[in-house]
């Protein structure tokens, strides 16, 4: 059941369980569970949007990334271009096409990706150790440690990719229990 007042507190919350997985994450890298308990708090986000508003409408806001690019260069100074751009794209009559046609590149992010990403990632953190001589899985930090983040490490790489497998894996079972 779908309600305007669940719709729009789910708009509203989704950045507010976003930011509190990814602070889940980086408080968690120093303490045990931060990567598998982030990934979960931010497909809850997902998984509640998708509740709210279907696969379809989640797939689309979240998941496409679209990227724009005009045909040719423009001749005059930018206003004047985007002025050219505007009268050409008005369609006077019914039958009438616009005379510009926008070019755009659609970039899909699948949890098929992102699962594939996050098990690679966890991995290459893994074998930084190999590559040194070290046991597989050996923790490296660097010395510089970054304000409400602390010391950056393979521990956060590994996180981060566990991250990503987590909210992989939810993203997919959810979308495929949940296709219209």
């Amino acid at each position: 059941m779908r309600t305007l007042i669940f719709a729009t507190a789910i708009r509203i919350l989704t950045p507010v369980f976003l930011v509190f997985s990814i602070y889940i994450l980086l408080r968690g890298h120093n303490h045990p569970g931060g990567g598998f308990i982030g990934g979960l708090i931010g497909s809850i986000a997902f998984v509640f949007h998708t509740l709210a508003h279907g696969t379809k409408q989640t797939n689309k806001s979240y998941f496409n990334l679209t990227f724009y690019k005009f045909d040719k260069k423009p001749d005059h100074g930018k206003f004047r271009h985007a002025l050219r751009l505007l009268r050409k794209n008005i369609v006077r009559n019914k039958n009438e096409k616009p005379v510009f046609i926008w070019n755009y590149y659609l970039l899909r992010l699948r949890p098929t990706y992102l699962m594939a990403t996050g098990l690679l990632v966890a991995v290459f953190s893994g074998s930084v150790g190999l590559f040194t001589g070290k046991p597989f899985m050996a923790a490296y930090w660097l010395n510089a440690k970054i304000p409400l983040i602390g010391s950056l490490g393979t521990p956060l790489l590994f996180d981060t990719g566990v991250y990503l497998l987590v909210l992989g894996m939810v993203l997919k079972m959810v979308f495929t229990m949940s296709k219209d």
